[in-house]
């Protein structure tokens, strides 16, 4: 009678325990250890030739890896904390707007941090392969090519002179940077008139100047005999004219449109000492 063969079952293989206590997720060890540098502490412990990645890049890759993973777990409890606390119903309460707030200047900052590490890494490639980085842009740099140039700014032109006795400043800033500013003549006529400042601003090319009846401090007071007019060679001035008996005070008004009533400029006459 046959007898039946006694199989013997071969002994189980078992993976010795770890030396750590708890899980390691830190990508710089993983890394390091499965680089296959061939130096021997790493993954692949066969004697062949190193890789072309060198321990300095392998290290800045690390720091990436491991910066990301901090900041996915980072935002990822962050996102679970409001999330319960707008569960709970406080989702309108000063404290889940603060989670909210610390969420994303938290981003913005690692964000940062990985673009100026991505740089750092980009920077030992490029040595490595022996070229230099591109210096980054100074602040004043002018912009790179192909960049839409910046608006002109406006241009302003002053000019001082005297006319009927008194000091004249007129200043034109045209509201087309392209056209060359020319400031208007003042005429001065009369008495009591000491000084005559305008600062003319036409908002558009269509600007015709009007002028209102010029008020000093104390509003009873007013100076109707400024306004804007055309000499004999039919150029616009702006005439000036003093009376006797004017209260001496410092007399000021602005310059609109004489369609819309658009600002677009100042004047200011003395009369007497002011």
């Amino acid at each position: 009678m046959a007898t039946k063969r006694e199989s013997r079952r071969p002994e189980r293989l078992r993976r010795s325990d770890p030396e750590r206590g708890a899980p390691n997720r830190s990508a710089t060890d993983h890394i390091r250890n499965h680089s296959g540098s061939g130096n021997g502490n790493g993954g692949n412990k066969s004697s062949g030739p190193k890789n072309l990645v060198s321990e300095t890049l392998q290290v800045a890759i690390a720091d990436i890896v491991e910066m990301s993973s901090k900041v996915v777990e980072d935002q990822i409890r962050a996102g679970q904390t409001a999330a319960e606390r707008l569960r709970d119903g406080i989702s309108g309460s000063d404290r889940l707007n603060k989670d909210v707030t610390a969420l994303v200047e938290g981003l913005v900052a690692t964000t940062k941090d990985v673009g100026a590490t991505w740089l750092e890494l980009l920077s030992i490639v490029l040595r490595s392969i022996g070229k230099d980085p591109p210096p980054p842009p100074p602040g004043g740099g002018r912009p790179p090519p192909g960049s839409p140039s910046p608006p002109n700014p406006p241009r302003t032109k002053t000019v001082t002179g005297t006319s009927g006795g008194a000091a004249t400043t007129s200043s034109m800033t045209p509201a087309d940077p392209t056209i060359d500013p020319v400031p208007l003549d003042i005429v001065v006529t009369g008495t009591g008139v000491t000084t005559v400042t305008l600062d003319l601003r036409p908002p558009s090319i269509r600007f015709v100047p009007f002028l209102h009846d010029l008020v000093g401090r104390d509003p009873k007071y007013s100076l109707r005999t400024v306004e804007f007019t055309r000499n004999d060679k039919g150029r616009l001035v702006l005439s000036v004219k003093g009376q006797a008996g004017q209260h001496p005070a410092i007399y000021a008004g602005v310059v609109v449109d004489s369609y819309s009533n658009e600002p677009g400029g100042t004047v200011s006459v003395t009369i007497g000492g002011g």
